[in-house]
């Protein structure tokens, strides 16, 4: 797009949290970033990547709206702290986690941040419903220039013999929070570390106690994920039993232990 046609987001802050542990992961995320920066406007990007060091560097791109944070961590990524620790930093109202390997359809992602912003159905809101996993020969050339043009064609009722469902439904990998409300949830559990879990921790969470959470059940709304090392993801999803049990154990406590839990988790914001 051109500087006058790109889509302006009225300082909409997205938190992308990363560990560019594969150069698949590395790839994925320069194709969210072009994507990003050649299709909106008016946005600050928070990027926090913990590792042992640093595979992003911001000289790369120079794109003044990303602010990358690096926290030195050698264990099992700590996407939930993370999350929490960009949240303090943010000041709007509006905030956007966003995977590091997801694309949005540009038509519905303004209107749902808009939605989050100015209305009042939604405390949280997923501009999406499934997710379609981009692989081969199209998942690299969307990485090289971040044009949406390239998936749009993919959209739709019927799945493209090229792509597959990664999920049905899900309440992580792009969702858009009113901050205030993220917060007064208690917003991610530490406790989760590694894949897994937090996100159905943090929507058992948020409806237990009253949120409105969202998705947008329209096919031409569905998510495109970037694909990587899936024989990693598929033994990190098998060692994540832990994670599931923590996450199952939220649908069961009582509303009492739930508030308790919930003040402790609040504590981390004040």
């Amino acid at each position: 797009m051109s500087e006058s046609s790109l889509i302006p987001l009225g300082g909409l802050e997205f938190i992308v949290t990363y560990r560019g542990a594969t150069q698949e992961r590395r790839d994925n995320l320069r194709g969210v970033l072009r994507h990003l920066n050649r299709t909106y406007t008016d946005y600050t990007l928070y990027l926090i990547e913990a590792d042992k060091a640093p595979t992003f560097h911001w000289s790369e791109i120079g794109d003044e709206k990303i602010r990358h944070v690096f926290v030195y961590d050698d264990g099992p990524f700590p996407k939930a702290k993370l999350c929490n620790l960009a949240v303090k930093m943010c000041s709007t109202e509006t905030i956007c986690f966003h995977d590091a390997d997801m694309i949005a359809n540009p038509y519905h992602f303004p209107l749902c941040v808009n939605a989050v912003r100015h209305g009042t159905a939604s405390d949280a809101l997923c501009p999406f419903l499934r997710v379609l996993n981009v692989n081969g020969e199209l998942r690299e050339q969307f990485i090289a220039n971040g044009d949406y043009d390239l998936l749009k064609p993919y959209l739709g009722e019927a799945v493209p013999e090229s792509m597959e469902v990664l999920y049905e439904n899900t309440p992580g990998a792009i969702v858009l929070f009113k901050r205030a409300a993220y917060i007064r949830i208690g917003g991610y559990d530490p406790r989760f570390i590694g894949w897994g879990g937090e996100d159905d921790d943090l929507l058992t969470r948020a409806q237990r106690l009253g949120l409105r959470w969202h998705s947008v059940p329209n096919p031409d709304a569905a998510l495109f994920h970037l694909h990587h090392d899936s024989t990693s993801r598929l033994e990190a999803v098998a060692s994540a039993q832990r994670n599931r049990d923590t996450a199952a154990e939220t649908r069961a406590i009582s509303d009492e232990e739930l508030a308790a839990r919930t003040a402790e988790l609040v504590k981390y914001f004040a």
